[in-house]
């Protein structure tokens, strides 16, 4: 235990000098800068749209004092490190500006993947099991963002018709190389570079000129067939000036209301962070006490750990988005009640996880900013296998811990086996009335939280052997269910077919 955490201390190269908190906390010093890091952004978050507001200062300056922020609370929390950041975004910014577009998407995502995936490897080494806010978490937005761009790039100057591009693609495809000072402002702002949320380079560059909220406005007076979400995509797409675009301060919705109510849910999922988890170690599922607990004791146990784990992530996400709202980044239009939306860049939908009727619902509702750009980056443009390609990326870019592995690869298991469930099932409960639809919803919503803590703990416990001890003990008995699910549940209770469906539909219309 004392060389894993000598090589801690080796590794994080963060700031000392809030340690008496840290001490005085009984918290690891890289989370005590990590929140400080992020409640400090929160305040140049405010500052960033009241002071440099499009309408007071250029685009040039908007992007320096993102920049700038970005590198300073880098360096608070990784002091050295955040040079490897640097590094990764250098040699993605001189493969834009060297390579052919038709090389570019693929040498950006190989190039960035295997210098993350070196660092993974440095990471495991060196913590080994420990769970340490390091640079690589920073460095996994960048390599989304860094690849998202590259992709929308070679989308835009490659010759591509619109009509060979899917919706997302259009939305978001490039047609202008960006500066340096745009480019590295995208990838180091301080909005986003501890903890996302990942966002698109069009959204962010029409966030920093200021014409974002026009483009996102139902209420705009400028036709909507105008409103291009990337002011660069095309010459011809010019006739709207960014002073027609672009509002003033006073005429914008208040992002405070929501960015403090962002911000006091992450508090108190820090709490929970702080105070709760610490109760359900999950070491003590390794522990031989574990094996001599009940059934129900076990899933209880699973089920608790896994539930507060999803705390922390909560806990900076739901700060990272309070940071860009503050901003003024994210709106996203007007309810019909006439409220503004602020969900263009989100980490995660809480409530969406936690009380999710589905499997595939829930994984929706997770870290919905990476959802987005699996995506766009694999499953829009894998010809096939559409799913293996997306899983074998998004386990790349986690890491290469054995839970990861054992997690995604069951995540793909059960996915498959509730769609079957739902498929043969839930039609002939439907058709019972909306009482029995409703006890299905909550009985579904109930059996998708123990089926999450059961593919997830992996993920944190991190061993391979540990999860696989765990399973054997417990008889793998949701994998049975899983299989049967998908094997012998279409043929005793066959899904309705869709074809046949519409034919009586059609039939009873005539």
């Amino acid at each position: 235990m004392a060389t894993v955490e000598s090589h801690w201390e080796e590794f994080y190269l963060g700031s000392r000098r809030f340690q008496f908190i840290a001490d005085g906390l009984g918290m690891p010093i890289d989370q005590v800068n990590f929140v400080f890091g992020q409640l400090m952004a929160l305040l140049l978050a405010y500052i960033f749209r009241v002071y440099l507001h499009p309408s007071h200062v250029s685009a040039t300056t908007r992007h320096w004092g993102s920049l700038l922020a970005g590198l300073g609370i880098s360096y608070f929390c990784f002091g050295k490190q955040v040079l490897l950041a640097l590094a990764l975004v250098v040699g993605c910014y001189l493969l834009m500006l060297l390579l052919p577009i038709t090389l570019l998407h693929h040498v950006t995502l190989a190039a960035s993947i295997t210098f993350l995936s070196v660092m993974h490897i440095q990471r495991q080494l060196y913590e080994d099991g420990v769970f340490v806010i390091d640079v690589t978490g920073p460095m996994m937005i960048m390599v989304q963002k860094a690849t998202s761009l590259a992709y929308s790039l070679h989308d835009g100057l490659s010759g591509l018709k619109d009509e060979e591009l899917t919706p997302l693609q259009k939305e978001m495809v490039v047609r202008k190389k960006p500066t340096a000072l745009e480019y590295f402002g995208y990838m180091l702002n301080f909005h986003s570079v501890l903890a996302g949320p990942y966002f698109m380079f069009a959204d962010y560059q029409d966030f920093v000129e200021g014409t974002h909220y026009a483009k996102r406005a139902l209420q705009t007076p400028v036709p909507a067939s105008s409103l291009d979400s990337n002011r660069n995509k095309s010459p011809s797409e010019s006739k709207l000036t960014d002073s027609k675009l672009r509002t003033r301060l006073e005429d914008e919705p208040n992002p405070v209301p929501v960015a403090m109510y962002k911000a006091l849910v992450s508090a108190g999922n820090a709490f929970v962070t702080v105070y709760l988890l610490p109760k359900f170690p999950i070491s003590f599922i390794t522990d031989p006490k574990f094996f001599q607990l009940s059934f129900l004791s076990k899933t209880f146990y699973i089920v608790a750990v896994t539930s507060l784990t999803r705390h922390v992530y909560y806990t900076g996400w739901m700060l990272g988005d309070s940071i860009c709202n503050m901003s003024g980044m994210g709106f996203n239009g007007y309810n019909a009640d006439g409220t503004a939306k602020w969900n263009l860049v989100s980490n995660v939908d809480i409530l969406g996880v936690e009380f999710g009727l589905s499997l595939r619902d829930t994984l929706e509702a997770w870290n919905s900013g990476t959802m987005k750009w699996l995506r766009f980056m694999v499953y829009e443009r894998a010809p096939t296998q559409k799913t293996l390609f997306t899983y074998m990326l998004s386990s790349i870019w986690h890491g290469f811990y054995p839970g990861y592995y054992i997690t995604f690869v069951s995540g793909a298991f059960f996915t498959i086996a509730a769609r079957n469930v739902r498929r043969s099932v839930r039609p002939h409960i439907v058709s019972k009335g909306p009482m029995a639809q409703k006890l299905y919803d909550v009985f579904t919503c109930v059996v998708t939280r123990f089926c999450l803590a059961y593919f997830t703990f992996p993920f944190i416990l991190l061993r391979f052997w540990g999860s696989i001890a765990v399973y054997r003990d417990m008889l793998f008995f949701q994998f049975v269910l899983g299989a049967l699910a998908i094997i012998l549940l279409p043929v005793v209770l066959p899904p309705k077919s869709r074809s046949s469906k519409n034919t009586k539909e059609h039939l009873k219309s005539q």
